[in-house]
């Protein structure tokens, strides 16, 4: 009997973990990516049009700035995910006064944030181990391109993805076309530009995606243009970049198109994969595409 009360007390007293939730609604693309990585699938009811689709049907509840408040209330979801930078304060505020239980991910300015905010979303739906495995994986990925430059000692064994070369490539990140917008000192993709040893031009710019103009990118002239296919941004930004003829990247033939999905989803897993496209773009000098699709 002893036994059997020290047990139960045992059981009572330990940490409260997480709750089991079965019906949930993701607001953002990057957190439905995250919880599809971290094996949750099914327990998933609800997606905006914006986000993966999954192995499961969802019914679509709307945008990221405008979510259905009546559709995602008829899911009876128990958790709803949404995300400080995609997703409406107003939105998020609403649904909470609804009496919904909504968590919020940070902004993630860097690849450390990234792995952050993963590790605290799985911590609230029980997944702190699978995330711990993913982020170490992810690290040891990028590290591994990272030091193939020769400039940091590692016992990594990888195959080198960028070579070594004095000149640093300098890279025009163009995320928005009509207007021109860029990405700047407080975005992730800086870290993209570190692991594989290049340079953002914009990166000193105290924005995370701020709208410049086609005479400052004519004078900064950069080595590497990255057209991130979305929203405006199609293949037939291409042509309209080969006009401008004296920039190095026109002259060279270094215009890259990636799909956003293969990129700017920031997840560990995403960006690990995003430094070693970005880098086997840097060596081999072009990127598979077809359709709007990386193949």
């Amino acid at each position: 009997m002893n036994k059997i009360f020290l047990s139960l007390l045992l059981l009572l007293s330990a940490p409260y973990v997480f709750a089991d939730y079965n019906r949930i609604v993701s607001l953002a693309p990057s957190a439905t990516a995250s919880l599809y990585e971290l094996g949750i699938d099914a327990e998933i009811a609800g997606i905006t049009v914006y986000c993966p689709k999954g192995k499961t049907k969802k019914e679509i509840v709307g945008t990221l700035l405008e979510p259905d408040f009546e559709k995602i209330i008829s899911l009876k979801p128990d958790l709803i995910i949404a995300s400080k930078e995609g997703n409406s304060k107003a939105a998020v505020e609403k649904l909470m006064r609804l009496g919904l239980n909504v968590y919020v991910m940070e902004t993630s300015q860097s690849f450390e944030e990234i792995c952050r905010n993963y590790l605290e979303l799985a911590k609230k739906i029980g997944k702190e181990a699978e995330a711990q495995k993913i982020i170490s994986e992810a690290k040891t990925t990028a590290e591994s391109v990272c030091h193939c430059h020769g400039d940091v000692a590692t016992d990594i064994n990888v195959s080198c993805y960028v070579p070594v070369t004095e000149n640093i490539q300098r890279v025009f990140w163009v995320v928005g076309a009509k207007p021109l917008y860029t990405a700047g000192k407080q975005s992730f993709v800086n870290d993209y530009n570190f692991y594989t040893k290049t340079e953002n031009i914009y990166k000193d710019l105290n924005a995370r995606y701020p709208q410049i103009g086609i005479e400052d990118v004519i004078s900064k002239n950069p080595d590497i243009i990255i057209l991130v296919n979305m929203g405006d941004i199609t293949s037939s930004e291409f042509e309209n970049w080969k006009k401008y003829k004296t920039l190095n990247a026109v002259k060279n033939n270094r215009i890259f198109m990636i799909d956003v999905n293969d990129i700017f989803t920031p997840t560990p897993k995403t960006f690990a994969n995003g430094v070693k496209l970005l880098a086997a773009m840097i060596r081999d000098g072009r990127v598979d595409w077809s359709g709007g699709r990386r193949k």
